[in-house]
C-alpha cells in the first residue's frame, strides 16, 4: 500500500511538472533559510555551555546615567574576596588590549630575539580562573600562576613561540611582553574546544601588575576609574540569590564613592548566560537579530507552504476523477489522505536534499550575520541538524499538506462522477482560501520592500547628516602610549609638529580620540550650584590646541583652550551648558567646574556635535588640554584627493623615522563613522534579500494560479474572441480578480510596516522622517512586478487562437 502511495505520488509530480517546479523551488528556499537560521543560532547558543555550575556564574558590571560597561573599578575584586559573603570564587581579569602587544622571545647572546607583533588573547589572572573556565593542561596546573612574571600559554602560542622545541622543553622558556614584562613560562594548556565568550590564549600572574609597578596603569587603587578591559567573575555558593549580592555591591560602592567627582554608578551581577547576547555590554549577539532571523525563517517556510496549498487546491478540479474512483473502488477518507499526505512528503523530502545543496548559496547572502566560527559542512554537520531536518520535513508536510489532504478527500463520488464538483468555482471555500494566502503572501513581501527602503533612507540620512564636525579628507591613527615613559610621549609630540612640515596636510592634532568613535570616554565633574555640589557625568576629549581647527568645530562664545600638559580650562558643550543653567553660551564663560579635585574655568562653548551614531543623543560634553596623555594623531589632508596617496607616503616615512619599530596603520574617518552603521547594512543586505526571496516566490505561486485560471477558462476565452472581445479586454477580464488582491494587500501592509519601521526607527536619536513617498514607491515596485508577470501570462492566453480552444465543441 505504501509503496502505492509513493509510485502514485512520482506519477503525479510527473504529470505536473510546472507545478511541482514551483512549490520546489518556493519551499527549497524557505527550508534552506530555515537551515541556515539553525545553524546560526545553535551556534550562537553553544556558547559558555562547558563550565562546570554555570548557573551560578555571573560577571560583575557597571552602569552610569549615559552608559553601560562590562568592565569594574580595578579595586573590587579585593573588596569582594575580603567583605562579601556568598561568593564561591572571585576570578578578576586584567586584559590587555588586543593587536596592541608585542612578544618578544630571547634566543640567547649571539641572537637576535625573535619579536612577535599585535599579539591577541593576552589577560592578567590568578588561579581562580581556570576554576571557572577549565583547561585541559599539558603541563603545569593552576597553582603556576602563584608567583610574580609567570606565565601560562596555550598549546598553540607555544608553537607559534618556540616551533622547533618540544613541548615539554619550553617549560621555563622566558616570554618578553610588550618590551618591559619579563615573564617565565609555567605552564601550557590546551585550547577550548567548546565555545566560549572568553577567548584568552596567554595568562600572566595577576601578581605581576603589582610587582612590575603597573598599579597606576590599571587603576589599581583607582575606585573612580572603570575600565572595559579590566573584568571580573564571581561564582556564588549555591543557593545564593544574586539580588543579596548586588546590595552587597551596592554597599561598597557607596563607601568607596564618597570622595568621587561624578561617576555616580552602580555596579550588578550578570548571569553568564546573557554575555554573549547583551549588546549592551558588548556582547557579540544580538538576540534581537536572532529573533528576527527566526520569523523570517517562519515566513519563507509559510511563503512556500502558502503555494503548495493554493496550487494544489486550484487543482482539485483535475484529480477529482481520480479522488471519485478510488472511493467507488473502496477506498477510506484516512487512506485518502494519508495518500496526499504522502504526495506533500515525498515533495518536501526532495525539495531538502535540494535546500542542502543550495545551503552554501545562502550563507553567502546571510554573510552578514553568519559568525566567523560557524563553517559549513555536508560531512561535519552534527546530529542535531539531520534531526532538525527531520522534523521540519515533517512540519512542512503537515503545514502545507493537512489542509489540502482534507479538502481533496471531502469530494463525494457521486458528484464527481457526474462532473459537478465546483471547488474551482469564485465562490466555494478553497477559492477565498486562495485569496487570503495571496493576499498574505504579498502583504509579507511589501513589509520586506517597505522595510528595506526605510532603513536604506536611514542609513543614507545617517552618513549625509551634518555631525558638527568636519569629518572628509581626515585620517586617524594611534600612536604608542604610555603612563610611565615621558619620553614615549615625547616623541608624539615631535611627530605631531613634523608632519605639520608635510604640504598635504592642512592641519595636525594630538588627542585621545575623534569627536566620534564607537564606545565612551567620561569624566567625573561637578558644579557648585546654590552652594550645593552638582555631580555629572560628562563625555570627554583632551589634546592639543589644534583639536577644534582639524575638525572646524565652531566657538559659540569665549575662547579656545591655552596649550598645556595638565587641564587647567575647560571647554564645554552647548548641551552642558544648558544643563548647567546657561541658555546664552556667552553666561558660562568664567564659571567653575570642578575635576579631579581642581577648580576649572569655563573659556569657551563649543558647538554640538555628535559623539557616537545616530542612535545615541548628543551627552554634555568637556575638552580640556592634555597633549602627553593623548594617544590619537588627527590630520586634516588638504582637500584634493589626487595628493592624499603621496602625502600619506610622507605620513609614513616620518612614522618610520620617529618610531621605527612601529607599525604605521592609518583609517580615513567617514569609513569609521560607517562602521557605526555596520549592523543597520546587514539588516538592508538582508532585507534587499529577503524582499527578493518573499516577492518570487509569491510571484511564483502568482504565476501558477494565472496559468492554472487561464487554462481552466480556455473555453471562454476562445468564445469572447469568437464575439470580438479585444486582447486587451480579455487580459483586464483575467486580470481584474489578481489586481483586487494585491491593491488589498497593499492596504493591509501600509499600516503593519508603518508600525514596525516607525518602532524601528525609535532606536535612533535622530532619524529620518517616514516619509509617504515611500510606501508610494514600494507599492509601486510589487506591483509593477506582478502586474508584468500577470500580463505576460494573461496575454498568451489573450493572444491564443480561438479555433484551438473550440475545435472539440
Amino acid at each position: 500500500m505504501i509503496k502505492n502511495y509513493f509510485k502514485t505520488a512520482i506519477r503525479n509530480f510527473t504529470k505536473n511538472k510546472l507545478t511541482t517546479t514551483i512549490n520546489v523551488f518556493g519551499l527549497a528556499i524557505g527550508i534552506s533559510a530555515a537551515l541556515v537560521i539553525f545553524l546560526v543560532i545553535q551556534y550562537d547558543y553553544s556558547f559558555d555551555k562547558f563550565e562546570p555550575g554555570r548557573d551560578r556564574i555571573y560577571r560583575v558590571v557597571s552602569e552610569g546615567a549615559n552608559w553601560k560597561n562590562p568592565g569594574v573599578p580595578a579595586p573590587l575584586h579585593i573588596a569582594l574576596a575580603q567583605n562579601v559573603s556568598g561568593v564561591e570564587a572571585v576570578v578578576p581579569m586584567f586584559g590587555i588590549s588586543d593587536g596592541e602587544t608585542k612578544v618578544t622571545i630571547p634566543q640567547g647572546n649571539q641572537e637576535t630575539p625573535t619579536s612577535f607583533k599585535k599579539q591577541e588573547g593576552f589577560v592578567f589572572v590568578d588561579k581562580n580562573y581556570f576554576t571557572l573556565l577549565p583547561h585541559q593542561w599539558i603541563a603545569g596546573n593552576a597553582s603556576s600562576l602563584k608567583d610574580p612574571y609567570s606565565l601560562v600559554i596555550s598549546e598553540k602560542q607555544a608553537k607559534l613561540y618556540f616551533p622547533k622545541i618540544p613541548i615539554p622543553d619550553i617549560i621555563g622558556k622566558t616570554v618578553i611582553v610588550n618590551d618591559s614584562i619579563h615573564t617565565t613560562i609555567k605552564g601550557i594548556v590546551k585550547e577550548l574546544v567548546a565555545n566560549s565568550d572568553f577567548k584568552f590564549t596567554s595568562f600572566i600572574s595577576l601578581s605581576t601588575i603589582t610587582a612590575n609597578h603597573m598599579k597606576s596603569q590599571f587603576g589599581w587603587d583607582d575606585w573612580g576609574s572603570i575600565n572595559g578591559s579590566t573584568r571580573l567573575l564571581l561564582k556564588l555558593h549555591s543557593g545564593v540569590n544574586p539580588a543579596q549580592i548586588n546590595n552587597q555591591l551596592a554597599s561598597i560602592i557607596k563607601e568607596r564613592d564618597q570622595e568621587d567627582e561624578g561617576y555616580e554608578k552602580t555596579l550588578h551581577l550578570q548571569p553568564l548566560n546573557d554575555v554573549h547576547f547583551n549588546t549592551d555590554f558588548y556582547g557579540p549577539t544580538d538576540i534581537t537579530v536572532l529573533r528576527n532571523l527566526v520569523l523570517l525563517a517562519i515566513f519563507l517556510l509559510l511563503l512556500g507552504a502558502i503555494n503548495f496549498i493554493n496550487l494544489s487546491t486550484a487543482q482539485a478540479a483535475n484529480r477529482a476523477k481520480e479522488i471519485g474512483i478510488r472511493k467507488t473502488l473502496g477506498s477510506s477518507k484516512k487512506q485518502l489522505v494519508f495518500q496526499f499526505l504522502t504526495e506533500t512528503f515525498v515533495l518536501t523530502f526532495f525539495t531538502t536534499i535540494l535546500s542542502l545543496l543550495i545551503t552554501p548559496l545562502l550563507l553567502k547572502a546571510f554573510s552578514g550575520f553568519i559568525p566567523e566560527g560557524l563553517h559549513f559542512s555536508y560531512f561535519g554537520l552534527n546530529p542535531s541538524v539531520y534531526g532538525f531536518l527531520m522534523l521540519l520535513i515533517f512540519a512542512v508536510s503537515l503545514l502545507a499538506g493537512l489542509y489540502t489532504a482534507f479538502i481533496l478527500a471531502k469530494f463525494k463520488p457521486v458528484h464527481v462522477l457526474k462532473n459537478q464538483v465546483v471547488t474551482n468555482s469564485g465562490t466555494t471555500r478553497a477559492a477565498w482560501l486562495r485569496k487570503s494566502l495571496i493576499v498574505f503572501q504579498f502583504v509579507i513581501a511589501q513589509v520586506f520592500i517597505i522595510g528595506m527602503v526605510v532603513v536604506n533612507k536611514q542609513i543614507h540620512y545617517s552618513l549625509q547628516k551634518d555631525m558638527g564636525f568636519k569629518k572628509d579628507a581626515i585620517i586617524n591613527f594611534h600612536v604608542p602610549f604610555s603612563f610611565f615613559s615621558p619620553e614615549v610621549n615625547t616623541k608624539n609630540i615631535y611627530l605631531r609638529d613634523q608632519l605639520r612640515q608635510i604640504p598635504g596636510i592642512q592641519e595636525v592634532s594630538l588627542a585621545n580620540a575623534a569627536p566620534a568613535f564607537n564606545g565612551w570616554m567620561t569624566n567625573g565633574v561637578s558644579y557648585n550650584e546654590k552652594g550645593n555640589d552638582v555631580k555629572y557625568d560628562v563625555d570627554s576629549r583632551n589634546g592639543d590646541t589644534a583639536y577644534l581647527g582639524v575638525y572646524g568645530i565652531k566657538l559659540l562664545a569665549g575662547r579656545n583652550i591655552l596649550a598645556s600638559d595638565t587641564a587647567n580650562e575647560l571647554l564645554i558643550n552647548e548641551t552642558f551648558a544648558k544643563q548647567l543653567g546657561f541658555n546664552q553660551p556667552a553666561n558660562a564663560i568664567g564659571h567653575l567646574i570642578k575635576m579631579n579635585n581642581n577648580s576649572l574655568p569655563i573659556v569657551g562653548v563649543m558647538v554640538d556635535f555628535n559623539q557616537a551614531s545616530m542612535r545615541t543623543p548628543i551627552h554634555p560634553l568637556i575638552y580640556f588640554a592634555n597633549q602627553k596623555r593623548a594617544g590619537m594623531m588627527n590630520v586634516a589632508l588638504r582637500p584634493n584627493p589626487d595628493t592624499w596617496k603621496a602625502t600619506i607616503a610622507e605620513i609614513q616615512s616620518k612614522w618610520k623615522n620617529v618610531l621605527p619599530n612601529e607599525e604605521f596603520d592609518y583609517k580615513f574617518l567617514d569609513s569609521q563613522i560607517k562602521e557605526f552603521y555596520k549592523s543597520d547594512q546587514q539588516l538592508s543586505q538582508l532585507l534587499t534579500w529577503s524582499s527578493g526571496v518573499a516577492i518570487f516566490i509569491s510571484c511564483l505561486g502568482l504565476l501558477g494560479l494565472v496559468i492554472f485560471m487561464s487554462n481552466s477558462r480556455v473555453k471562454e476565452i476562445g468564445v469572447r474572441k469568437v464575439l470580438g472581445a479585444s486582447a486587451a479586454q480579455i487580459i483586464a477580464l483575467l486580470s481584474k480578480d489578481f489586481i483586487k488582491l494585491l491593491l488589498v494587500a497593499l492596504a493591509i501592509a501600509f499600516p503593519v510596516a508603518w508600525w514596525l519601521t516607525h518602532n524601528w526607527l525609535q532606536d535612533f536619536a535622530y532619524h529620518a522622517a517616514l516619509s509617504w513617498w515611500v510606501f508610494a514607491i514600494s507599492g509601486l515596485i510589487m506591483l509593477s512586478i506582478a502586474m508584468v508577470i500577470l500580463w505576460i501570462r494573461t496575454g498568451r492566453a489573450a493572444m491564443a487562437n480561438p479555433v484551438e480552444s473550440l475545435r472539440s465543441e
